[in-house]
């Protein structure tokens, strides 16, 4: 029987950070894809997503980015994006490649 699974491992900062996702069929890779989380990448985007936050979603970000700079709290949520989007990528994957229940 075919064993499928999957991998998402960091991506180092100075290619974009973010997650790498491995798609494996029985250990080998069959496909994947990269899903960056460069806060430079759109700046204006993050201030629009600070100004949008309550006062206790910000302090949450803050909190999650071990920091007091929004810049930092915009990073921390492009890293939980990137990871929320190629976790459903692979969860995905794996609907359409498992057996029938």
């Amino acid at each position: 029987m075919t064993r499928y699974g999957y991998e998402i491992n960091p991506r180092p900062a100075h290619l974009g950070g973010g997650w790498c996702l491995r798609l494996l069929e029985d250990d080998v890779e069959v496909g994947g894809g990269v899903f960056p989380a460069d806060p430079d990448h759109e700046p204006e985007a993050g201030v629009a997503w600070w100004n949008a936050l309550t006062e206790a979603e910000r302090g949450r970000w803050l909190a999650k980015a071990q920091s007091a700079k929004p810049v930092d709290a915009w990073a921390a949520y492009l890293v939980d994006e990137a990871h929320e989007d190629a976790l459903a990528q692979a969860e995905d994957w794996l609907a359409t490649h498992s057996p029938a229940s």
